[in-house]
């Protein structure tokens, strides 16, 4: 009690409580420090500028925790970092999760919030809680701050921005290209909140700025038969845990027993957020000309322009997002989260488009292109496949810690079993039409689970592991189409092992319906001698394109780039 007693005198002292709020109001920037991978003086300028401002803020009022309540956006912020460290491990909060807050639908929200309540909870009542209670007391205090006291540390606050303002002007390594907005806390995270809402903005014009867009699409090959190609996206699927690509686990048996199956194995996401990753796969954007986004329209319409019926079907909420915009270009929509009247924490098992597909391919007599997307291996994996495909067991999962990886993982591999299964069924139903039919597969992205020393989790961090960029992707072609273009499945043969990225999709699907556009380039195109190797970008947070292998992975992430074969640039 004794001690107890010393703690409540000490902070019914104004001057200590500055102290304490100055202290607190940098924790993030302490743990920055730690985690980023600053040079030494930029890592002491991101703390001692912050610091500093901090402390000038603390002496506006005399009693400082008045501030600290006007401060409570960024407690919000500072939390919410804590709780993004805590899951990746690095990096501040990025302009994606700003955007994922408004395009990923309630069962993905619901989901990943459940897992981490305890991380949440832990954060408010150790932080966030404490934090305003002593701002509460400092208000309540008679005790005010000196005016000689504010004069004094408003210069030692001076003389801390010195230092760090020199220390960052001095940072020898200008290679790092620093900047206020990119390293220092909290001004990296308020940029990255403004630049996601003028994209934000920008997605919302979308039917404008591209309503006079036409692709002048033609169809240059025609089959004797009817023609129907398949585009699946994917959701979080890893390619090194397919058995077609070399993984222990029996996770695709059909798959591999599938004549004219070609499955592509040095393949890299161009975004490991699906809400950019999927709009590079759906048109002639990527990350190295991510922009013309806004401008042009989807592969649906130059489907629809080739004299196509166009079908989509999708299984996740996508409305509020650019895909969202794209899919409703379709002559049929169909957006299976609407037809859910349960939970809003729960979705269809993916074998849900099957019948929508049956009932494409028999109601439209003419040439097909339909699109899937699929819920995959999105968490909570165990919910994502009835019982039956419940194999690799035990696979119920408590929640999101390391202590459980073996039950996620049995959970992630019967996914990938039952991805397995939708794309053998649906496989199953192109070869009964008889027709000249082609199916395209790939996943969005991957997913980091607890799989090494780091024990990181899910996707979407702003700096990428291995894990979320390795991604299966697959063309099927019917022994029709194998005979009418048999030049077309040599060439993908060919270039099987060719490094690839999500960016050769539209070029590929439109080469397979022999469609040609404005923005169609057959050196893209996978099903063409004419595919050139480039060396792989990846869609920076701002947008800007990087080579992937210069993204900020680690020697773990290639050891494992390494270990599968996969290609890239000097580091």
């Amino acid at each position: 009690m004794a001690h107890f007693s010393k703690i409540v005198r000490w902070i019914v002292s104004q001057e200590h409580l500055y102290f304490l709020f100055s202290l607190l109001l940098i924790v993030p920037n302490l743990v920055f420090f730690v985690t980023e991978p600053f040079s030494i003086t930029v890592g002491i300028a991101a703390i001692l500028i912050p610091l500093a401002c901090v402390m000038w803020l603390l002496l506006v009022f005399k009693k400082p925790g008045i501030m600290v309540w006007l401060l409570l956006p960024k407690f919000i912020l500072d939390g919410g970092q804590l709780i993004l460290l805590y899951l990746f491990g690095e990096s501040v909060v990025a302009v994606d999760m700003f955007l994922n807050l408004t395009s990923s639908n309630a069962s993905e929200a619901g989901e990943l919030v459940g897992n981490i309540l305890v991380i949440i909870l832990c954060v408010f009542f150790l932080y966030t809680l404490p934090t305003l209670y002593l701002a509460y007391r400092s208000v309540r205090l008679k005790d005010k701050l000196s005016q000689g006291f504010r004069k004094k540390w408003a210069l030692v606050a001076l003389a801390i921005f010195i230092v760090g303002g020199t220390s960052y002007v001095l940072t020898p390594d200008r290679e790092q290209e620093v900047s206020f907005k990119k390293d220092v806390y909290p001004v990296n995270a308020l940029y990255n909140l403004y630049f996601a809402i003028e994209k934000a903005g920008k997605n919302k014009r979308y039917h404008e700025t591209s309503a006079h867009f036409t692709f002048n699409a033609k169809k240059d090959e025609t089959s004797s038969k009817r023609e129907i190609v398949v585009l699946v996206v994917g959701e979080t699927s890893r390619a090194m845990e397919w058995s077609l690509y070399g993984y222990e686990r029996e996770t695709t048996p059909r798959l591999s027993k599938q004549d004219g199956l070609v499955h592509f194995t040095d393949v890299i996401t161009q975004s490991n957020n699906t809400h950019k990753s999927v709009p590079i796969i759906l048109s002639a954007a990527s990350a190295e000309n991510y922009e013309v986004i806004y401008s042009q329209k989807s592969i649906v319409t130059a489907f629809k322009e080739a004299g196509y019926k166009t079908v989509v079907i999708a299984n996740q909420k996508l409305t509020t997002s650019m895909i969202g915009a794209f899919y409703r270009e379709a002559d049929h929509f169909i957006d299976l989260s609407s037809f859910k009247t349960g939970s809003l924490l729960t979705s269809f098992h993916d074998g849900a488009v099957l019948p929508y597909v049956d009932k494409a391919i028999k109601e439209n007599s003419g040439n097909l292109f339909i699109v899937l997307h699929t819920y995959g291996s999105h968490f909570n994996y165990h919910e994502r496949y009835p019982k039956e495909f419940s194999v690799f067991k035990p696979d119920k999962v408590a929640g999101i810690r390391a202590a459980y990886k073996k039950e996620m993982r049995n959970a992630y591999d019967n996914s990938i079993l039952y991805t397995d299964y939708i794309l053998s069924e649906l496989i199953s139903k192109l070869k009964q039409t008889g027709d000249c039919t082609s199916l395209v597969y790939l996943s969005d992205h991957g997913e980091d689970i607890f799989d090494d020393a780091r024990a990181r989790y899910l996707h979407a961090s702003p700096i990428p592991t291995y894990y979320q960029l390795h991604i299966p992707y697959i063309i099927w072609f019917s022994d029709v189409f194998r005979t009418e273009w048999p030049e077309k499945y040599r060439s993908a043969v060919n270039h099987q092992s060719a490094p690839v990225s999500t960016n050769s999709v539209f070029h590929t699907v439109l080469d397979l319906g022999g469609v040609s556009t404005s923005q169609s380039d057959s050196s893209f195109a996978l099903t063409q001698p004419a595919f050139k190797v480039r060396d792989r970008m990846y869609l920076g947070d701002h947008d800007d394109p990087i080579p992937f292998w210069k993204i900020g992975l680690k020697e773990l992430d290639f050891k494992m780039l390494d270990k599968w074969q996969l290609t890239y640039g000097e580091r």
